[in-house]
């Protein structure tokens, strides 16, 4: 099978290239290894906010929108199918009727995968990642737990909890996991507090609002000695940031979970209690998925500002290999308003390299992700610009060592 582009993912970045390659006469293939496209989208259900009519931001309904003008402009979706391998633009797929795509160019939209938390009894029936989370109950309207606790508290799970909360569920609140050399700042009331500003957009609640501004200020100690009381919640979901769980008890299911308080630091203290409890959503936060970035030789480098190991890309998403493009949370964890425009953005620097488009077109694009990034009414990292931005000093330095200045 033959493509002039084919892009990995069928999420909202892939989608959003897809489309607009296709718009400019190309031949798109969009393979994803799901059975429906729409990614992360699928699970997406709250009020944005940052709109001027605080419309409800229902992501199948967009993945549905974005598929449909996919497939009106001839794009070609392959589902259920992995890539297994790129070799000198050849993807090799696990499809029993295509096993190979030959292509000028590829875009990888992979997106992220979820960090495991590992807590003790994690492996019972009743224990979910805060993804799967999502998904049983935006996707398929299934009730996971009569009972619900949440794990980890960052704003993945905040908004899953409150998307639960509106579904109906008995969410009991969200905690932290204990500390551990792999939970680090996930186990530190102190920056966890110092993140609650990261999903404002999202609370209409005054003290969730402040909570992050803050933290960061003079009133750090006052509000971290105040928070041992329990008085920070979200539209009525119990955020307790002096509590933590060590274990998660039950024979095979979940039955309840131990209980201590936690200093400002991050220290156990006092006595175990026990919550009964029958459901458990653990978050560990989100890396980007790179794996096929990898395998197609692609330069890799650490920015824990982005989320961890990405590819090295330039402002307008160029890996560096020749014809192999990036959008999405594989260059850094962010929302889906962002790896739309992203995806936009990679589209575009394609089509300029083809001669399809002028400069003036490519660095529109290019600023219309910065929009995105600024309107984006959830934040996963603290430090994404910042992020950006070295990721632009090591691709300048990559450049004057290949000579491409």
């Amino acid at each position: 099978m033959k493509a002039d582009v084919v892009v990995v993912g069928a999420g909202p970045a892939g989608l959003v290239s897809s489309i607009e390659l296709a718009k400019h006469g190309l031949n798109v293939i969009v393979v994803d290894e799901y059975y429906r496209s729409g990614g992360r989208l699928l699970g997406q259900l709250y009020e944005d906010t940052t709109s001027k009519e605080s419309e409800m931001w229902d992501g199948k309904i967009i993945a549905q929108q974005l598929t449909l003008e996919a497939e009106s402009l001839g794009v070609t979706i392959l589902y259920n199918t992995t890539v297994w391998k790129i070799e000198k633009n050849i993807l090799f797929l696990s499809n029993n009727q295509v096993k190979e795509i030959h292509t000028h160019s590829i875009i990888l939209a992979t997106g992220a995968i979820e960090k495991a938390l590992p807590i003790r009894g994690w492996q019972k029936v009743g224990v979910l990642s805060v993804g799967a989370a999502q998904t049983f109950t935006n996707l398929h309207h299934v009730k996971i737990g009569e009972n619900i606790l949440f794990v980890g508290i960052d704003p993945l799970s905040i908004s899953v909890a409150m998307e639960m909360k509106k579904a109906g569920m008995n969410v009991v609140g969200m905690m932290l996991p204990p500390p551990s050399h792999l939970t680090n700042e996930q186990s530190n009331p102190e920056e966890v507090l110092g993140k609650l500003g990261m999903v404002a957009n999202m609370a209409p609640n005054f003290i969730f609002r402040m909570g992050g501004k803050l933290a960061k200020g003079k009133f750090k100690p006052i509000i971290l000695k105040l928070l041992k009381y329990n008085f920070l919640k979200l539209n009525g979901l119990p955020i307790f940031l002096r509590k933590a769980i060590t274990s998660i008890n039950g024979e095979t299911e979940v039955e309840s979970v131990v209980v201590k308080a936690m200093t400002s630091d991050g220290k156990l203290v006092g006595k175990e209690t026990e919550l009964q409890v029958d459901t458990v959503c653990l978050s560990g936060g989100l890396l980007p998925l790179v794996d096929l970035s990898q395998i197609a030789n692609c330069l890799l480098v650490d920015i824990p500002e982005l989320g961890g190991i990405v590819p090295l890309h330039n402002k307008y998403l160029k890996t560096s290999i020749e014809g192999i493009y990036v959008a999405g949370n594989i260059t850094g964890i962010e929302g889906a308003k962002v790896a739309m425009a992203q995806g936009k953005l990679a589209a575009s620097s394609l089509l300029f390299d083809l001669g399809k488009i002028d400069d003036k077109q490519l660095n529109d694009a290019y600023h219309n992700v910065e929009i995105a990034r600024n309107a984006s009414p959830i934040s996963f990292l603290p430090h994404i610009k910042e992020g950006r931005k070295i990721m632009e000093e090591k691709w300048q330095a990559y450049s004057i060592v290949i000579g491409d200045t």
